[in-house]
């Protein structure tokens, strides 16, 4: 997997609306497992298209299934793990979604990738 590489932006740091347009602040790995999404009493199904130490992108099912963007409180990832998120930002079909802690999130994706021996660096 080739990492795309973006420079830093300090606009997401502050911005954490869900309205905006989606700026990446550190390298992204391209990424295509199955993961579950969890809406309170809803579950949905996407899949991701990249992930980085700060959260990952998903693509929604073309079924039109509508949300409220604020009812999703986690994700499971595939060969990865569970993930408490908040969606950064939504255009389309697609979502960025943050990890709510870095810090959980990080011993789960460093497991990943070195399994996978590819990181996103």
């Amino acid at each position: 997997m080739i990492p795309m590489t973006t420079p830093k932006s300090s606009a997401m740091n502050t911005n954490k609306s869900f309205l905006r347009n989606p700026v990446h602040t550190e390298t992204r790995m391209k990424l295509g497992l199955p993961c579950n999404l969890y809406l309170g009493d809803q579950e949905l199904q996407a899949v991701t298209f990249n992930i980085s130490y700060s959260g990952f992108g998903v693509e929604l099912p073309a079924d039109g299934h509508t949300f409220d963007v604020k009812s999703l409180v986690s994700a499971s990832i595939e060969d990865i793990g569970n993930f408490d998120v908040f969606v950064r930002w939504k255009r389309g079909q697609r979502m960025g979604l943050s990890f709510s802690s870095k810090r959980s999130a990080k011993p789960m994706l460093n497991a990943y990738f070195k399994r996978t021996n590819c990181y996103p660096i």
